[in-house]
């Protein structure tokens, strides 16, 4: 084949490597090794009593009854599904029972934490995703641990 011919090519693959690689630069390396992970889940284990007087205090905010709730589009969307009302959200997380294998504590946006419970209603067995902000607390989403709602509108 003709080095004219096969010039374009080459700088199309070099062009497309480079564009991956640098995807990959910006996004940082998200994988875990199985001791980082290992390490997040002994430290996901750690029991509430044996928590830091810190750690408890951030604790503290899910359980103050005068906290503003704020529901994103995406959490009306589920809870609407699911049919969860606000007051039954507002219920289990002032419990702030709180699962810490699934919560985010490090999230780059500020820590989430997955509270779950019981609907005082119709006993559904749920989790909460919820971002303690300033102000407010945000309820990111609500999951139903026991059934698979369908929810076209909700993406």
């Amino acid at each position: 084949m003709n080095l004219k011919k096969l010039l374009p090519w080459l700088l199309l693959v070099v062009l497309l490597i480079a564009a991956v690689m640098l995807r990959q630069c910006r996004s940082g390396n998200t994988e875990l090794t199985d001791a980082e992970k290992e390490k997040k889940v002994k430290k996901a284990d750690v029991a509430d009593d044996e928590k830091t007087d810190n750690e408890k205090s951030r604790l503290d905010v899910f359980r103050d009854a005068d906290a503003k709730y704020y529901f994103t589009k995406h959490a009306r969307c589920r809870m609407k599904c699911r049919h969860i009302s606000q007051e039954e959200v507002k219920e289990i997380v002032q419990r702030a029972d709180v699962n810490y294998r699934k919560s985010e504590l490090d999230a780059p946006e500020g820590p989430k934490y997955a509270l779950e419970g019981v609907t005082s209603r119709d006993k559904q067995h749920v989790r909460i995703i919820v971002a303690p902000k300033q102000r407010h607390l945000t309820i990111v989403t609500v999951i139903d641990l026991e059934n698979d709602w369908e929810c076209p509108s909700c993406k």
